[in-house]
């Protein structure tokens, strides 16, 4: 059987995403029984439609650029041999999709993407510099986020700041925008992924002392040594004595940090320090000092 007729409505230049589309297939008049159509893309998807009429209008919403490309249709009608025959096919129509805008980038703070409970998260998603009216979006796990300040900075950019995290906010977080065009949101593509951590707050750290028994001579060297509860970020440690700092130096004393443990080291113990010591360790997170609890004191007698 000849091609049928093929057109599209509406006729525009270049579709958008979200446009509904209708192809109108018309089968010539012939004796032979109509049994349906068929539609095809360029994509690969065909569409076959069942009905004794000439013509169908087949309806589809555009969602992409795979929705674009040639377009044809045929038809099929049952032949004196009740035999179904299936026409040749229609000339080809051309549809052109405006693609998504293109993704953003996603930054966050602190950069390595982990963090201690209750410090605070940024997020800043950047668009590609364009003069065109935008609207942001963050996501975790691909569900919008709805907890945090977002701030549009411009038309290119958006922060969100989450005050304080939790170990709920452990996951892949992306961000993207919409675009205004023609009176309609259009979403852009997703941003990469960025990668969240949330940990728990350290645990005290664990003081010792050297001698054990925590009774030293005087003029006797004295080691105290703070353990740390983990090395994931960068540590600074204390030492104290009923309650109080001990200055760095004090009584000619040293100092010395190695991963997860900080030595404070009297070659000679003082005079009359005898007291209760503890030692504090801090963790930098995302350019903050977040404090561990105080160790337990330990006491320590100088005779």
């Amino acid at each position: 059987p000849p091609p049928p007729n093929i057109t599209v409505t509406p006729e525009k230049t270049e579709h958008l995403i979200g446009d509904t589309v209708s192809i109108r297939c018309t089968a010539p008049w012939s004796k032979e029984k109509m049994q349906g159509f068929q539609f095809l893309g360029t994509s690969g998807w065909a569409v076959d439609v069942r009905t004794t009429r000439r013509t169908y209008i087949y309806r589809f919403n555009i969602t992409g650029p795979k929705d674009g490309g040639w377009h044809a249709c045929t038809y099929t009608v049952i032949n004196r041999f009740r035999q179904p025959v299936r026409s040749q096919e229609s000339k080809s129509i051309i549809l052109s999709v405006k693609d998504h805008p293109p993704q953003p980038t996603l930054a966050l703070k602190p950069s390595s993407g982990v963090t201690i409970e209750g410090q605070p998260l940024v997020f800043l998603c950047t668009a590609p510099a364009e003069d065109a009216e935008r609207r942001f979006q963050f996501y975790k796990e691909k569900v919008k986020v709805i907890n945090g300040t977002e701030v549009t900075l411009g038309q290119s950019e958006a922060r969100l700041r989450v005050t304080e995290s939790s170990q709920n906010h452990t996951g892949n977080f992306t961000c993207g925008y919409e675009e205004k065009t023609e009176g309609r949101w259009i979403p852009s593509y997703l941003s990469q992924a960025v990668e969240v951590l949330v940990k728990e707050p350290a645990s005290a750290p664990r003081l010792g002392v050297d001698p054990p028994s925590g009774v030293v001579s005087e003029t006797y060297p004295l080691r105290l040594t703070c353990v740390a509860a983990r090395d994931d970020f960068r540590l600074r440690f204390r030492f104290y004595r009923n309650g109080l700092e001990i200055p760095a130096g004090q009584a000619g004393s040293k100092t010395g940090n190695v991963g997860n443990f900080s030595e404070l080291f009297f070659p000679q113990s003082p005079k009359k320090f005898s007291g209760k010591f503890s030692c504090g360790v801090e963790e930098e997170v995302g350019g903050a000092w977040v404090p561990a609890p105080q160790s337990e004191a330990v006491d320590v007698t100088v005779k």
